[in-house]
């Protein structure tokens, strides 16, 4: 009687699992992703490693944008299902695990059949997972000043450069499949040349046109190197008049329009082969419209990354003179400074994990050059309002001269390190290199964070007078 109460129980439990089982499925298929998880969240409390259920769950975490849970359940749920690779290829770009990305989409595409129409689609995800991870050695240290969130259809009102830059303007452009584009325009300063985007057979190129005398020349496509069988938009020219910064969205994107760059070459006429910018610039999402004044050491661009259908958010930053590379063992940060999580939407906050590197001790005490805002560089220390930003200036002019002195000292640590005679003296000086190479990555962060003070604290006492 006992073995038959519990042979009974046994098949009732197992009876019931089915029915559960089966009613996260109908869930699923019925869109009703919270109910469908939650049925496969009790089932894992007690079976935690089953293949099965970890892939159900991580499908309605998919479905519900949990991606980092989705992540975790499609990695516990073994090889049995294929689809879980092509899902993992997409999460792990999505998140910047590009190495990763490459990986679970050729795992994918190994499972199918060599005559499947879907295999060149996943080969150009491949390529383009490639392509980012290699951009993912070289992210740009840029300093955030500003950002804001505005309306795509008259996002270029907040560009706030000066008209010695020329000027940029924006028209909506309805295509054949009801798809609106930016048609933009480009003027340069003299108004005696204009860059701008059009439709033909409904993809974006860029074309130019010269002043003539009471008229204008034929437009003509800018070049063959600039505009190829994808979309090209968003021209700006640089006051050199030769460099000019465009987005495509074709083979070398990372993922939508990505922002480029290219040079004419005035002895032949043609421009130089176009480079993907990089990150942080560039995201899987889409990015353009570059603009940068050299002048007063400003630059903007747009990017829909993160953005509800609509809305793009706009960067303020300061441009580098020359590439600067963030160098770290630590790819967290340099994944997360790629997306520029290292950056607080808002005024001018940065996470404590910031470590730009562009560090120069002033050439005068009163002679300065510091963005406040992206309307506000001052100049001279006589131009700050707010008592506790000069003294952060000082706290940081200190920060600075101490890690130039810590440079040096290291400078001449590791000359004599690779000037030893022997391995017992390169053995000595290790421990001391290894502080003094920690000791300057805490001050970068140090003087990072009080850079941010300062403008914080100037920012503060201007808009509340105190």
């Amino acid at each position: 009687m006992k073995l038959k109460l519990i042979f009974l129980s046994l098949l009732f439990s197992i009876s019931l699992s089915a029915r559960q089982t089966d009613d996260g499925e109908s869930f699923f298929n019925n869109k009703q992703y919270a109910k469908a998880r939650t049925i496969y969240e009790n089932y894992l409390k007690k079976r935690p490693n089953d293949y099965k259920y970890n892939y159900q769950y991580a499908r309605c975490c998919y479905e519900l944008k949990d991606f980092e849970n989705a992540i975790t359940h499609f990695e516990m749920s073994g090889k049995k299902y294929p689809l879980r690779d092509l899902y993992l290829g997409e999460l792990y770009f999505n998140s910047y695990r590009f190495d990763q990305s490459v990986v679970a989409y050729q795992t994918y595409i190994a499972t199918l059949k060599p005559d499947d129409p879907k295999i060149p689609e996943y080969q150009q995800k491949v390529k383009r997972a490639e392509n980012a991870a290699l951009l993912l050695t070289r992210v740009d240290d840029v300093e955030i000043v500003d950002s804001m969130v505005v309306n795509k259809s008259e996002f270029l009102k907040f560009y706030k450069f000066s008209s010695e830059l020329g000027t940029l303007s924006q028209e909506l452009l309805k295509m054949i499949n009801h798809r609106t584009v930016d048609k933009i325009k480009y003027t340069t300063q003299r108004q005696d040349r204009v860059y701008f985007s059009d439709s033909i057979h409904s993809q974006m190129d860029i074309f130019t046109s010269f002043k003539l005398l009471d008229t204008w020349s034929k437009p003509v496509p800018i070049s063959n190197v600039i505009n190829t069988s994808a979309n090209e938009n968003y021209p700006f020219l640089l006051l050199d008049g030769v460099t000019v910064y465009f987005a495509s969205d074709g083979e070398n994107s990372i993922g939508g329009y990505d922002l480029f760059v290219t040079r004419l070459n005035p002895s032949t006429n043609t421009y130089l082969t176009p480079e993907n910018i990089g990150f942080p610039f560039n995201s899987p999402a889409n990015d353009y419209m570059m603009v940068i004044d050299e002048q007063r050491k400003l630059g903007w661009f747009a990017t829909d990354r993160n953005q509800p259908a609509g809305k793009v958010m706009i960067y303020t930053f300061v441009p580098n003179s020359a590439k600067i590379i963030i160098h770290s063992d630590d790819k967290n940060y340099i994944r997360q400074a790629a997306q520029l999580k290292t950056y607080r939407k808002g005024k001018v906050k940065l996470n404590d994990s910031d470590t730009s590197s562009k560090i120069q001790v002033q050439e005068s005490h009163n002679q300065i050059n510091f963005v406040v805002n992206d309307s506000i560089v001052y100049t001279s220390l006589d131009q700050f309002k707010s008592k506790e930003a000069l003294k952060c200036w000082n706290e940081y002019q200190a920060l600075i001269v101490d890690h130039q002195s810590k440079i040096n000292e290291l400078t001449e640590l590791r000359t004599k390190y690779n000037s030893a005679e022997n391995d017992s003296i390169r053995q000595s000086l290790s421990p001391e290199i290894l502080k003094l190479e920690k000791s300057n990555v805490e001050l970068e962060k140090s003087i990072s964070i009080k850079k941010v003070q300062i403008r914080n604290e100037e920012i503060k006492f201007l808009q509340n007078g105190k």
